[in-house]
């Protein structure tokens, strides 16, 4: 068991030092090491830590850092004395994190995957009683409190008080192991005090505006960013792992405010600085999505519990997980006559994760008469498919996109360009009802509340809501340039979030609105310099939401 000690130690230290993987994994490399070496080693980078603070004269942060590493040896201990052995509790961890892990980052194993299998640990042990367990726990909460006492002292440097928060978090989530949620409800509310302070707002607004006055103190302030980028990064990907709540999600995290009308987003704005030559190569990688190589269409996308994306090529669906992993699916040929010409117009996922492909087929029958179809392919969660139905309601046009959504009741939703209606068919592709709507190319459409339905207007400056039946309830009028791009129901925190364009600025927003038409938060998401194809929104019953873009994938 000392071995995932010191892996929890190395990762510790990779954070303090400011630094994305473990710095002492790099020591680390020769297989047959002992623990006992490998300990001295994360011990020596500790005291080198150590030694630096006990310079600086802090007292709380030497304190805080002292009371942290007693934790830490205290947690070891404790769990020496299970009656579980180290291989047994580590196959039984792994096992049950498996799904847990597929939302990782894709770097190397640092201090969150090493929490993440202990806490999963801590939960098979029996620590009622453990005295070890117990002492670990107060020193942890020590360490929390000095390190608050530090964070607090405005006399203190902002390199100080950086490193006092990072004490504070890394204290809080160790104290709350077996209790995560508590642990991110607190470091996020301290997260909130740190971007507030007036000293971070001017950082990176100097190093975001790269003027002559970011010049100044280059070195300090890259350092200083690194360190609160990595901080944020490390809650987003433990509030992702462990939080069911809204704070787990991107929209609701918090900012730095820069100015009265600007703010920057840590999680959603991260390749702003990410890819700044003076960061290196320590942040690359986003928190919360992939990049990849080719270029894809957004709109043939949807989402699936798993975090993973699914994206139509040509009669082929390439399913990228949420690792970078890669899976081509291939739909089944048409059962009848030769097949001329094809295409896949839409996609989605119901909540049990079973894919729905409607696809526009042209047929050529023997006395070579041509036959248009829209058909809807049924796969299961593991892409194997389980039937073909003919969508017979459906118009014989060819090339027309579509759109579809999956309500709750696993009920198709479907509208189709230049089309008046809006379609509603069961999972057989059998027409339940239609109702006519405003009408428009390139609509865009999503579930509301109570499976009602959501679509762009016309001249996209507004979103209508309908009930399941079809009866207009509500029109949302957006802000002033804002035109529709997508439409998702984030079922998590019951929210319309509706993506939007501002051609003047060649900007996209997500806009945050209640049920009730209600706007509660415009997020800026990024600037189109290059004139890439729409980026397409998508959401999952079950809580996940993907916004794809041509080369890259972001969660929130």
């Amino acid at each position: 068991m000392s071995s995932i000690v010191t892996s929890i130690l190395s990762s510790i230290v990779g954070l303090l030092w400011n630094k994305a993987r473990d710095t002492t994994a790099a020591k680390l490399k020769d297989g047959d090491v002992t623990n006992t070496k490998a300990r001295e080693i994360v011990v020596r980078e500790l005291n080198e830590i150590k030694t630096k603070l006990d310079g600086l004269s802090r007292k709380d942060l030497v304190s805080s850092y002292s009371f942290l590493q007693e934790g830490v040896d205290f947690l070891s201990a404790s769990v020496d004395r299970s009656e579980l052995g180290y291989e047994s509790l580590m196959n039984e961890t792994q096992a049950d994190t498996g799904e847990s892990s597929r939302m990782s980052s894709g770097v190397e194993p640092g201090m969150l995957d090493e929490i993440l299998q202990h806490s999963h640990a801590i939960e098979k042990l029996n620590v009622s009683g453990n005295k070890e367990f117990e002492l670990a726990i107060e020193r942890f909460k020590d360490a929390r409190k000095r390190a608050t006492d530090a964070f607090c002292i405005e006399s203190l440097s902002i390199q100080d008080r950086i490193f006092a928060a990072k004490l504070r978090i890394v204290s809080e989530m160790l104290e709350s192991i077996e209790s995560p949620e508590t642990a991110i409800t607190g470091c996020l509310s301290f997260l909130k005090k740190l971007h507030s302070l007036s000293v971070v707002r001017e950082i990176f607004t100097a190093y975001l505006n790269k003027g002559i006055k970011s010049m100044l103190n280059k070195a300090e302030r890259v350092e200083n960013i690194k360190s609160l980028m990595l901080i944020n990064y490390v809650l987003f990907q433990y509030a992702s792992k462990f939080s069911s709540s809204k704070y787990s999600f991107v929209l609701a995290w918090p900012t730095i405010e820069l100015s009265a009308d600007r703010s920057f987003h840590p999680i959603l704005h991260w390749r702003k600085v990410s890819t700044r030559r003076s960061m290196g190569k320590e942040l690359i990688q986003i928190p919360n999505g992939l990049l990849f190589d080719e270029i894809v269409l957004p709109q043939y996308s949807a989402v699936n519990s798993y975090w993973d994306v699914a994206i139509a090529y040509c009669n082929s669906i390439r399913v990228r997980s949420c690792t970078g992993d890669v899976k081509i699916v291939k739909l089944p040929e048409p059962k009848n006559g030769e097949d001329i010409d094809q295409s896949i117009e839409a996609i989605a996922f119901d909540k049990n994760n079973h894919v729905y492909v409607v696809r526009s087929i042209k047929t050529r029958l023997k006395g070579n008469e041509d036959v248009k179809s829209y058909v809807l392919n049924v796969l299961d969660e593991n892409y194997n498919a389980i039937q073909e139905y003919t969508l017979y309601f459906v118009e014989k046009r060819f090339f027309d996109m579509v759109r579809i959504a999956i309500n709750e009741d696993n009920n198709i939703t479907m509208i189709i360009d230049n089309d008046p209606h809006v379609y509603v068919c069961d999972n057989t592709g059998q027409l339940k009802h239609k109702f006519a709507c405003d009408s428009g190319c390139l609509p865009s459409l999503g579930i509301s509340g109570q499976n009602g339905v959501i679509r762009s207007s016309r001249d996209l400056n507004a979103v209508h809501m309908y009930s399941k039946e079809g009866d207009l309830k509500l029109t949302i009028k957006l802000p002033e340039d804002h035109k529709v791009r997508g439409l998702a129901f984030h079922y998590v925190i019951r929210k319309i979030i509706v993506l939007t364009y501002v051609e003047k600025s060649c900007a996209y927003h997500l806009l945050c609105y209640t049920n009730t038409g209600q706007l509660e938060a415009t997020t800026f998401l990024y600037k189109d310099k290059d004139n890439e194809h729409f980026p397409k929104i998508t959401s999952h019953p079950n809580g996940p939401v993907a916004i794809v873009r041509e080369q890259s994938i972001t969660f929130i």
